[in-house]
């Protein structure tokens, strides 16, 4: 099984990355035939989406940085992802805004089936809103939020301690049973991914078949449309 961690946020050494390490060693002990991939999103020189909406019908980016493309492989490959990222503005952080945005992980589904951890970490207030943003994210591109975390943050103390490890420990646990399940999504998950896929992304792109081409090609290329 390959899980795929990606840092949003862009401090390698703060307290979102410490928990995502954390994390990494933690499911490491826990199952030694575990392959996880770990990167740090600030690594990447990412270019902001412009909005063309061209990756909908040629199935690529057209902006040429040296990580979106290679991302989204990682990512369409992988059988299980774990996001972590700060709280900014009640809100997810930048470089995981700008993956969002230019990795049409809605549109082509590029979560389907996979299960995934969100973490978020905050100081003052917006975790739990920027958690159900992440949350959410995952869910409208088919993934299943197997697993989540959120830390607030006192000025001056440790980040990990017994007590957060302890907590950590068991989510991970939990989200090893549930990523290793055959089917991972919940009845509320299948019937959500159905409303989203179904009603929602399928029916506006078949209005303009031509402009979504790269994406229905996907779709059906996975078998999508023929899950009901």
């Amino acid at each position: 099984m390959h899980l795929l961690i990606i840092n949003g946020s862009p401090r390698k050494s703060g307290a979102t990355a410490k928990i995502l390490t954390y994390i990494h060693e933690k499911l490491c002990t826990m199952d030694s035939e575990l392959e996880i991939t770990h990167i740090d999103l600030s690594n990447y020189n990412l270019k902001l989406c412009v909005g063309c909406m061209g990756c909908y019908k040629t199935g690529y980016c057209f902006i040429q940085d040296d990580g979106v493309e290679r991302l989204r492989s990682l990512i369409d490959q992988c059988d299980g992802l774990i996001l972590g990222s700060p709280t900014y503005t009640s809100n997810v952080s930048g470089y995981l805004k700008i993956l969002m945005y230019r990795g049409y992980f809605i549109f082509e589904q590029l979560l389907r089936n996979k299960p995934c951890f969100s973490v978020i970490t905050y100081e003052n207030a917006g975790g739990k809103k920027a958690q159900k943003i992440l949350n959410e994210f995952i869910h409208y591109s088919g993934g299943s939020v197997s697993g989540h975390y959120r830390k607030k943050l006192n000025h001056g103390s440790e980040v990990l301690n017994k007590a957060t490890e302890k907590t950590i420990d068991r989510k991970c646990a939990q989200y090893l049973v549930r990523a290793k399940r055959t089917m991972s999504l919940s009845v509320l998950e299948i019937v959500m991914r159905a409303i989203v896929f179904h009603v929602g992304l399928r029916r506006h792109a078949m209005k303009n078949p031509v402009r979504y081409k790269a994406v229905i090609d996907r779709w059906n290329n996975k078998g999508y449309t023929q899950t009901r």
